[in-house]
């Protein structure tokens, strides 16, 4: 469940969450142990083996052989067709390898053994989203949730998957209970911080992603959401701070360069959001938004050629950004290339109608419009 870009003709905005997908790759005996199955019809040499197997196979995932666990654990379920954690350790190996279809054959062989196996579901589950069936997904971790109505991580995934499905309510009533079993999670303040904002209650969104970074000072994250949020409010000073301490706790992470670079074009700064554009960019070269917006920022600075290799480059790698073609269509004005800024506004026009962007495709339409009378 990757972050959202959430987008604004001529810029970009990033928001960053911590969506987990909590902990599936914990190998069974390694969990707490879940309901004992009915005792089985089974030879207990074959079963004895069968343990033996499961050993191994455990021993050769924590060595990432994770082939070799495959073996293992399908050679125990051939001695032992009923055999629980061996179904339930091969799903986990098959997700570990990516293999999502096998992994959920193999947790849904482990449901139909013990349906009050609340791991199985969880892990069913998070691949099932990963496969994108959304609805199966939320059907097993709320299924999982009735079985531990304490799963932690059932609850912070199913708000992830309503804020998704558009149950901002649903997700904000799961982040919520998530706090009440675990007061202490940060990841849960700042997911609910999210929710909040996108229900128009900013306050509320600072105060959680402020009790994010009370129960963890170094969650550079939260600093992040805050200061978005800040600059939103109309706080530049906070979030130009909260900024600088998510840059110091994490040097790495390029959405707090980005936004601070965004904030800085703000307020003028523009030779300090191009430095911030230039550090998002070493550290995530392939992010088109900071090509398209480093663009705006050389244009304000009436460096068409920097600004023009920039929109350029926005486009090789995201293609289907609108915004970066309506930008070159401005710089392509300037250089007095009237053809070509038209054909950029015509394509702006048709992603911006693809893409749900009604009121800034009409104004693409009338500015390729305009450009071609001038021909």
């Amino acid at each position: 469940m990757k972050s959202p870009i959430i987008l604004l003709a001529g810029n970009s905005i990033a928001v960053a969450f911590s969506y987990l997908v909590a902990a599936p790759f914990c190998i069974a005996v390694d969990l707490p142990q879940p309901p004992k199955p009915q005792p089985q019809t089974i030879d207990q040499n074959a079963q004895g083996r069968a343990d033996n197997l499961l050993t191994s196979g455990n021993q050769k995932f924590r060595n990432r052989d994770y082939f070799g666990a495959l073996a293992d654990y399908s050679a125990a379920i051939k001695l032992s067709p009923k055999f629980e954690k061996a179904f339930y350790n091969r799903g986990v190996t098959y997700d570990r390898l990516g293999d999502r279809a096998k992994a959920v054959e193999d947790y849904t062989q482990l449901i139909t053994l013990n349906p009050r196996n609340a791991y199985g579901y969880f892990n069913r589950g998070v691949n099932r989203e990963r496969l994108g069936d959304k609805q199966g997904a939320f059907t097993d971790l709320s299924q999982a949730i009735e079985i531990d109505p304490n799963y932690l991580d059932a609850y912070l995934n199913r708000g992830i998957l309503r804020d998704e499905l558009g149950d901002l309510k649903g997700a904000d009533a799961d982040f919520s209970q998530a706090i009440r079993i675990k007061p202490t999670e940060p990841d849960a303040y700042l997911n609910r911080g999210w929710i909040r904002y996108k229900l128009a209650d900013k306050k509320g969104a600072i105060d959680d992603y402020s009790q994010a970074i009370k129960v963890d000072p170094k969650y550079y994250l939260a600093y992040n959401n805050r200061a978005w949020t800040k600059a939103d409010m109309g706080d530049v000073k906070g979030a130009m701070a909260d900024y600088d301490q998510s840059i110091k706790l994490n040097p790495k992470y390029y959405l707090s360069y980005y936004n601070r670079a965004n904030t800085r074009r703000g307020f003028g700064d523009y030779a300090g959001a191009i430095a911030d554009y230039n550090s998002t960019i070493e550290i995530k070269p392939d992010y088109a938004y900071a090509y398209n917006n480093r663009g705006l920022a050389q244009r304000r600075l009436k460096q068409i050629p920097a600004a023009m290799a920039d929109f350029n480059l926005a486009i090789k790698f995201n293609p289907n950004l609108a915004e970066a073609y309506f930008n070159r269509g401005f710089a392509h004005i300037t250089l007095n290339n009237r053809a070509s800024a038209a054909k950029d506004f015509q394509t702006a026009a048709k992603l911006y109608q693809q893409q749900g962007y009604k009121k800034e495709a009409k104004n693409a339409l009338k500015l390729a419009k305009e450009n071609t009378a001038q021909l």
